[in-house]
């Protein structure tokens, strides 16, 4: 945990690097008995900038990964917005990459999360994390619902690029699906336009 993992009040702060990306500062409660938190509350993040438009379709997926030491996953956007933020004690190195036409295509923005913060991510932006405690458990709210037919609208960028400049924590000991391994490098991404959106 980080040492103001307590006590932080609820903001939002908007990524320059990537527009539309939002990251909050979420207010962790804890005692003996261990910690509680609002992982997300509609009412109070909204003012602060969280997009009313995600609730527009009315759909809402809540997934979440469990993963261990050095599991890397990513860069992927899939055809959705999401909040992702840790669930439990663990911690991961984020990365995120703008895949969208546009000026800041191939924008980067990375950060440590526990469970005091949570980011909104924007569709066609890469999403992807690195495991940094013994395990942890990442949950994403989405707007859309997982179908296997919307693979195809996926977009994906390699986690290894280096033009992205990413600094990942002991890359070499990362695990990784082969699937990861094998996305392309930036200059081959077709950028992602605004009707696949």
């Amino acid at each position: 945990m980080a040492d103001n993992f307590f006590g932080k009040e609820l903001a939002a702060r908007p990524i320059e690097a990537i527009p539309g990306m939002l990251e909050f500062d979420i207010p962790v409660h804890g005692d003996s008995r261990g910690w509680f938190k609002e992982n997300f509350q509609k009412e109070k993040m909204v003012p602060l900038g969280f997009p009313e438009s995600f609730f527009a379709e009315g759909k809402l997926q809540n997934n979440v990964s469990f993963s261990s030491k050095h599991v890397l996953r990513g860069l992927h956007a899939e055809p959705w917005d999401k909040y992702i933020s840790v669930a439990d004690e663990g911690r991961v190195l984020g990365a995120w990459v703008d895949l969208r036409q546009g000026p800041s295509f191939g924008n980067v923005y990375q950060t440590e999360i526990d469970a005091s913060k949570g980011i909104f991510v924007p569709r066609g932006v890469a999403n992807g994390f690195q495991v940094l405690s013994d395990k942890v458990a990442y949950s994403y709210l989405v707007n859309d619902y997982w179908a296997l037919e919307l693979k195809p609208k996926y977009a994906f960028v390699n986690y290894a690029d280096p033009s992205l400049g990413i600094q990942w924590d002991n890359l070499e000991a990362a695990e990784v699906s082969e699937a990861d391994k094998n996305h392309p490098l930036l200059q081959d991404v077709e950028p992602v336009t605004e009707d696949q959106l």
